[in-house]
């Protein structure tokens, strides 16, 4: 999930949203019959979730250069030589890329893993990924989704 992306669509979401009940409370409001009021405020909040689940839907896609590795990359497999915390959301991981055609190589990248997902990415755990050909630094992981008994 990008983070950055998803407070863009909040921030968006929420900026609308208060331009929208100001347009209501300045203007609407008084032109509109009273015994409505309660079916216009619900709209109003209705209508603020029903955008702020279409932006977090957005934000969720992968982006441009993700849909470009997914497409284009070639797929290979990560075996994970060692995870170092970071922080609590964010690890380094030391990996080993294994690309069919060419030569394994190694490699260290910081990739989102949250405390509940670390041991999805313990030492020995072998990870799908998509690796660009013309520049093999630039790799996707693709971790298996977690089961509903994990």
């Amino acid at each position: 999930m990008n983070d950055a992306r998803s407070v863009r669509a909040v921030v968006s979401v929420t900026i609308a949203y208060a331009i929208a009940l100001a347009v209501w409370i300045g203007w609407l409001r008084d032109r509109t019959p009273p015994e409505t009021l309660p079916y216009q405020l619900a709209a109003l909040v209705a209508g603020f979730g029903a955008a702020l689940g279409l932006a977090m839907m957005i934000a969720g896609r992968p982006t441009r250069e993700q849909k470009a590795l997914i497409e284009h990359g070639v797929e290979g497999w990560a075996t994970v030589d060692a995870l170092r915390r970071i922080d609590d959301e964010t690890a380094e991981l030391d990996l080993e890329f294994t690309v069919p055609g060419s030569g394994s190589y190694f490699g260290t990248i910081v990739h989102a893993v949250p405390k509940s997902d670390t041991t999805r990415f313990e030492p020995g755990t072998v990870i799908a990924v998509r690796v660009d050909p013309a520049h093999r630094e630039r790799v996707l992981l693709l971790p298996r989704p977690r089961g509903l008994d994990e």
